[in-house]
């Protein structure tokens, strides 16, 4: 049990280290592409390699009949929903807004898993959660409270926040089906219903456009957004919150702004700030603790309880 959520801690930040990469990529691609067609074209390949894949590995392409909805609703709320409004919220806000607004992932996630699965959470639990987002609050804000009171959102920043409601309800739904349908199937399937939904919707309402000839910079953008952000990152994801559930899956979340920090310090040759550093303890320190609040609760009961036996009396 222990090795498996080691093992879904590890899928969790690897997609987490990807994802918090990918909207700078993702930035340089819609300055060339419609994100309509960006998400149908990119998801279409996405599922045709892992259809192959699956082929190759000699597993059941067709999942149990039983899954087909909730496949079919994944594909609109993590495929259609989620991508669409998030790239086209990179066309009218910022990368930093859209990693500010990420943070209130897992608290979404925690609210719909209680309200629609009744999944419970220990106090501990929510005290990581707050922990991790208070910890990103401040990595991003550089430690100033007034830094995030005063900035601007605008409709960019409001289909970003659709776009994490949706993957939360997308993330539920997956602890739903891991059970009978593998992570490669779950890609693969949700993939292809969500951008042939996304293809249709948007070819019925004239919207769809193909794209011209990309940049050099704009195709290997986009094709890291395909295979890291949609294919790697997807199946770590799903397999992760499988094992852990969607709302401690949602905390590692937070570790996204620490990734942009990290690669800035290393490869941009910029310091580590004080605010930097505090930040991301508080979020490490949160994703340590909701994860592993058995641990710790288990702890500061064995602390408490020789403190009292001091306390006490000799008889």
């Amino acid at each position: 049990m222990q090795t498996n959520k080691l093992t879904a801690s590890a899928l969790l930040i690897c997609t987490c280290v990807i994802w918090g990469i990918q909207p700078m990529f993702a930035k340089f691609v819609v300055r060339e592409m419609s994100p309509i067609p960006m998400v149908s074209i990119r998801y279409t390949i996405v599922a045709l390699t892992l259809f192959a894949m699956l082929a190759w590995r000699g597993e059941k392409l067709l999942p149990p009949r039983r899954t087909w909805p909730a496949l079919f609703t994944m594909g609109i709320l993590g495929v259609c929903i989620n991508n669409v409004t998030q790239f086209t919220g990179l066309q009218y806000s910022t990368v930093t807004n859209f990693t500010i607004i990420a943070t209130l992932t897992p608290i979404v996630t925690a609210l719909l898993s209680f309200v629609l699965i009744h999944e419970r959470l220990h106090r501990l639990q929510w005290l990581g959660i707050c922990s991790s987002l208070c910890g990103a609050l401040y990595l991003l804000s550089n430690g100033s409270l007034a830094a995030i009171l005063t900035l601007s959102f605008n409709i960019g920043d409001v289909l970003f926040f659709t776009s994490q409601v949706a993957w939360a309800l997308y993330s539920i739904i997956v602890v739903r089906i891991i059970d009978a349908v593998s992570p490669f199937a779950i890609v693969a399937w949700s993939g292809l219903l969500g951008s042939l939904t996304t293809a249709a919707g948007a070819a019925y309402l004239g919207h769809f456009e193909l794209p011209s000839l990309l940049s050099p910079l704009a195709l290997g953008s986009y094709l890291f957004v395909i295979f890291a952000g949609g294919l790697i990152a997807m199946i770590f994801w799903n397999k992760g919150t499988g094992i852990v559930g969607p709302s401690q899956a949602a905390v590692f979340m937070n570790i996204m702004p620490l990734v942009g920090i990290i690669c800035g310090v290393l490869f941009l040759d910029e310091q580590l700030l004080i605010s930097q550093a505090i930040g991301g303890v508080l979020i490490l320190g949160g994703v340590y603790l909701t994860t592993q609040y058995r641990t710790v609760a288990y702890r500061l009961a064995k602390y408490f309880t020789r403190r009292q036996r001091k306390r006490q009396p000799l008889r």
